[in-house]
């Protein structure tokens, strides 16, 4: 009797996860052709001018959709962090200081913009710094 008790358990878990499972690949599905959709309307760069010592951070929202956004730069000492607020035209340009390259290269100092949008609701955007002749990173989309 005990063990009919735990087959039944295991097997309702087992449908729960399996349930679970499904609507995971679906919403992964469904989401990969937002990012699309996403990514035509939205610009996001951060190149670093070895030059200036500065990294160059932009982004634009050619659907001015973005109603505000967090900047932050992870990976260093102190994380840079800067808040945007967008009335009319959704996009900004702003500078980070930046002395020398990472001592282990640019994926250990992603960029990451959190912005809220009209249409998409609150979404995450995470790029990496380049340099001017590198292939420009690809930007992962994450939906909040």
């Amino acid at each position: 009797m005990a063990s009919i008790k735990k087959i039944s358990i295991i097997s309702g878990i087992f449908i729960v996860v399996s349930i679970f499972s499904i609507f995971g690949v679906v919403n992964l599905v469904g989401s990969s052709l937002d990012d699309k959709i996403i990514l035509q309307q939205i610009k996001f760069d951060a190149v670093y001018l070895e030059d200036e010592k500065v990294v160059l951070i932009s982004f634009e929202d050619n659907s001015n959709n973005t109603e505000s956004a967090i900047l932050e730069i992870l990976g260093m000492d102190v994380t840079f962090h800067k808040e945007y607020k967008f009335d009319t035209n959704s996009s900004f340009v702003t500078e980070m200081s930046l002395l020398q390259i990472p001592k282990y290269g640019w994926k250990t100092t992603p960029v990451t913009l959190e912005i809220q949008h009209s249409e998409f609701g609150k979404i995450g955007l995470k790029t990496e710094i380049s340099e001017p002749n590198q292939e420009t990173p690809i930007i992962i989309v994450e939906e909040k």
